[in-house]
């Protein structure tokens, strides 16, 4: 139930505050994916929830070694009227501090940093147990998948379209809608290569210029990786000294 009372709503929106900033943040890397309604505000609970206990983890942690933050821990939690009336300015102090370190950890959590500590900590527990991953991530679509298997590569993308006409490049961006809709997109700039239908003659578009490919217009694709052309100061780095 969401709360009537002014101060009970503001507490309760205040205590949302992190799982919207792992929403957030999550939505700017990951796929976008139409849940329930349910699904989101589980979503943003458990990522509050788990914002919060890290907070007093912390706290939990900071009091074996200082004196003030156990009593002070211990008087928040026991009976914090107590410690308003003692001292209001630390009590809002403590609680605007926990809250913005909540809110820094759900957009932690929401991260492309801590996504990609999940995954590897999913692909090395996969390998304890000696299986391979044999599904799709969920909430993922195959061409995200395909996409950001290799992080740091170039992608090399190429398209068999429904028209009989076939084009290669490099990835440059694509719609992270999980779902298969109709107004989901990507991109491809550098060399654009194409073949027109019923052709085999093999073009090269000029100048060098992006190609914007809408999913139904796709009747396959396939997907590639080159690793980046090495720096000046990789090279160097590669000298004997």
């Amino acid at each position: 139930m969401v709360p009537t009372e002014p101060i009970a709503a503001l507490l309760y929106v205040c205590l949302l505050l992190p799982g919207i900033a792992f929403i957030w943040r999550y939505e700017g890397h990951g796929s976008v994916v139409k849940r329930s309604a349910f699904r989101e505000t589980a979503a943003v609970v458990i990522a509050s929830a788990a914002s919060l206990v890290a907070v007093f983890i912390l706290h939990y942690v900071a009091a074996f070694f200082f004196e003030p933050a156990r009593s002070t821990l211990r008087q928040f939690f026991i009976d914090p009227g107590v410690l308003f009336r003692q001292d209001a300015q630390l009590f809002f102090g403590v609680t605007l501090l926990d809250l913005a370190l909540a809110v820094s950890f759900g957009a932690f959590f929401g991260s492309k940093t801590a996504s990609r500590l999940l995954k590897g900590c999913r692909a090395k527990w996969l390998k304890m147990r000696k299986k391979e991953p044999d599904t799709i991530e969920r909430g993922q679509s195959a061409w995200n998948t395909a996409f950001e298997m290799m992080p740091g590569h170039r992608v090399i993308v190429g398209v068999q379209l429904k028209s009989g006409a076939w084009v290669q490049g490099a990835l440059k961006s694509f719609s992270r809608n999980g779902d298969e809709t109709p107004d989901r997109a990507f991109t491809l700039t550098g060399e654009i290569w194409y073949r027109m239908a019923d052709s085999e003659n093999v073009h090269r578009l000029e100048p060098h210029g992006t190609v914007v490919i809408q999913a139904p217009e796709v009747d396959y694709l396939t997907v590639g990786y080159e690793e980046p052309a090495p720096t000046t100061k990789d090279l160097t780095d590669t000298l004997p000294r």
